[in-house]
């Protein structure tokens, strides 16, 4: 049961994947680097593996900005190694520096670590032969540039179409259990919904953010040759995902007004029921209508007051179903 759940959510076919890339990219990059005549080529090797990040909606699947952290890193340490002080002094100096420029050289929301740990390579790997060193490193760190980029264009590229579908199933999933929950609290009165809301605000959120990779999805394709057919898929892909974003929003107003008014309904209960499946049938790009009709019908079954205002929500949903 841990280990399912250690591994629930991810897609671990991608995961193999990018292992078996990172292995591919490092070895080749090493042997070419030693064919160069080059020894102990860990820069060459070093780059595949920091600069493969998996990204699904990256075009090569590469991360630039970590390829320049190591040269930025090179630079930092080879400068350093003609500094007269004590080592320690210099791996503080080394640190300081390269710190200050990982934060400029950012990847995502976090500093480039790669600028550190590659000026402290260079340092500790630093002999007699100082400028002889930093050359061969600086063109070692090249041809791994070059292999990263290689590899992860040709071999195995970057899929946002089956990322955008694993995602789309999550959401699907998520939506399913949200609306059957609300069902059973407006049936059975369990009061189940209000220890929901949290998770309800939670999965709007992450529909939104899915929605705001439909951008990326599309450039990743567009600039990838191995791929740039699929673009034609996204269209429906994002039509779907959009709907799984305006669902999950109309889900959590409906958790909000039943966890205030406190309902029990069986008419609002089966509503709920049926718009879930049809909300499940249009995820799917299958006929609603049917579906939608018995919602339609339970909710004008409904009674006033404290019904009203939960009918009212679920009517918006109906409509932004019937619209979709």
């Amino acid at each position: 049961m841990p280990v399912r759940r250690l591994l629930a959510g991810r897609d671990l076919v991608a995961e193999l994947r990018l292992a078996i890339k990172m292995t591919i990219g490092g070895t080749g990059a090493w042997w070419i680097a030693s064919e160069l005549g080059a020894k102990r080529p860990l820069f060459a090797a070093l780059v595949p593996l920091v600069a493969m990040n998996g990204d699904p909606f990256a075009a090569v699947s590469v991360s630039i900005a970590r390829i320049l952290g190591v040269f930025a890193g090179v630079g930092i340490g080879l400068a350093l190694t003609h500094v007269a002080v004590g080592s320690t002094w210099r791996v503080a100096i080394a640190l300081i520096v390269a710190t200050l420029v990982g934060i400029v050289l950012k990847v995502g929301d976090r500093p480039n670590l790669e600028v550190p740990i590659a000026a402290l390579f260079l340092i500790g790997f630093a002999s007699a032969n100082v400028s002889q060193l930093g050359v061969q490193r600086i063109w070692e760190t090249a041809i791994g540039a070059v292999v990263a980029v290689v590899v992860s264009a040709v071999l195995w590229p970057p899929d946002p179409i089956r990322e955008l579908e694993r995602r789309l199933h999550r959401l699907r999933q998520q939506l399913a259990a949200d609306l059957a929950a609300i069902a059973d609290d407006l049936a059975t009165g369990s009061g189940v919904t209000a220890q929901l809301l949290d998770d309800l605000r939670e999965h709007s959120l992450e529909a939104v953010r899915d929605v705001f990779e439909l951008a990326p999805a599309r450039r990743a394709l567009r600039w990838n040759p191995l791929r740039r057919n699929d673009v034609r898929l996204v269209d429906e892909l994002e039509e779907r995902i959009n709907l799984g974003a305006r669902a999950a929003r109309h889900v959590r107003s409906i958790g909000r007004d039943v966890t205030d008014t406190d309902v029990r309904s069986r008419e609002l209960a089966a509503a709920t029921r049926h718009l879930a499946d049809a909300l499940d049938r249009a995820l799917l790009g299958q006929e609603r209508t049917e579906a939608l009709g018995r919602a339609g019908q339970e909710l004008d079954a409904a009674g006033n007051g404290d019904q009203a205002i939960v009918a009212a929500q679920l009517r918006q949903f109906l409509a932004d179903l019937r619209a979709a």
